[in-house]
């Protein structure tokens, strides 16, 4: 056996058809060398940094079984401290941290403001203070705290370089776990190997859609990944829908040079709550779906309508947990994307 990227047979490895970081169990068996599994482990480690607050916010456990907290940005109800971050927890617990803000009042004097999580961290300013001969004042803070923690989810990421070679992976992985490593080895598939060499976005074999009715084939939920492959005999090429998080979709060409003699098509649906495969009911076939993604009926590297399409499916998952979610529009961020907040 060999490694389906780079062909090597030395340091063989189990590879994973969703990223561990994102919840993904299922694995290829000696599916990749130790080379090209740290090669793509870049790339997915710059994809968890930029989806920390997601992975937070959807509960969604790496590998060794913990959910990443992420940094948000806390308001206390009642007082005017700005400036404040905490760490936000698994369970939505917020937990504050010490902060030092500086500003320049109307007269041109400097001034500081703190807000420190113990009495021992507000007695050290104060001393530091003193000593530099700075007047300070001790502000009251109310018996009973309450907390608005909010924090941004945008989607420049889903457009990343990164994404993209991770995306190719998921689709290449997926052919070599339902049909082999040998099958994914086949030279028809050597232009989809070529992504790790990729240095932008044109280079690429896939691309960033949107279409209401491949979003519609089956029910869908933010903690759905997928894939939907159609390898066609008649056309002589492959294609493969690969999905994160319920929404975020692309379509990769697997090959154009397929010479078969009979078409193959599968699909492979990843609970990553769960941790397993799950069979939805799907109202059409790979082929079908395929063809109408392909078609005018699809909107190619938009972010705004990836936008669209991809918040009602987050908006449902924040409505069952009891977290408010605004939708940043176009107007408000040049990023684009959403906005969870958590009380506590």
């Amino acid at each position: 056996m060999a490694c389906m990227f780079c062909r090597s047979e030395a340091d063989l490895t189990r590879e994973h058809v969703f990223p561990a970081f994102m919840g993904g169990e299922l694995t290829v068996p000696d599916g990749s060398c130790n080379r090209c599994n740290g090669e793509f482990g870049k790339w997915e480690c710059t994809l968890r940094d930029s989806t920390k607050f997601l992975l937070n916010l959807l509960r969604i456990e790496n590998r060794d079984g913990e959910v990443p907290t992420a940094r948000v940005e806390v308001e206390i109800r009642g007082m005017d401290a700005k400036g404040l971050f905490g760490k936000r927890e698994a369970d939505g617990t917020v937990t504050l941290s010490d902060v030092v803000v500086s500003s320049v009042e109307a007269d041109g004097k400097k001034h500081r403001q703190g807000f420190f999580v113990s009495q021992a961290s507000a007695e050290k300013f104060i001393e530091r203070a003193s000593t530099r001969g700075e007047k300070t004042t001790e502000l009251q803070v109310p018996n009973e705290v309450v907390l608005d923690a909010s924090y941004t989810q945008t989607l420049p990421f889903a457009f990343s370089l990164e994404a993209r070679k991770v995306v190719a992976k998921i689709a290449l992985a997926s052919i070599a776990h339902k049909y082999g490593v040998s099958f994914a080895l086949s030279p028809q598939f050597d232009s989809l190997r070529q992504v790790r060499t990729a240095t932008t976005a044109k280079e690429m074999p896939l691309r960033v859609f949107c279409n209401k009715n491949f979003i519609a084939v089956h029910t869908r939920n933010a903690h759905q990944h997928s894939v939907m492959c159609y390898l066609s005999a008649g056309k002589k090429k492959g294609w493969a829908l690969v999905t994160l998080f319920g929404g975020l979709s692309y379509i990769v060409e697997v090959t154009d040079k397929f010479e078969e003699r009979l078409s193959r098509l599968f699909s492979i649906f990843y609970d990553a709550a769960l941790k397993k495969p799950f069979t939805p009911i799907v109202l059409a076939d790979e082929m079908t779906v395929i063809g109408d993604v392909l078609s005018k009926n699809s909107i190619f590297e938009d972010r705004d309508a990836l936008d669209e399409q991809w918040f009602p499916i987050l908006a449902a998952y924040c409505a069952d947990v009891g977290v408010e979610l605004e939708r940043i529009s176009p107007a408000d961020s040049t990023a684009g994307g959403a906005q969870p907040a958590q009380s506590s």
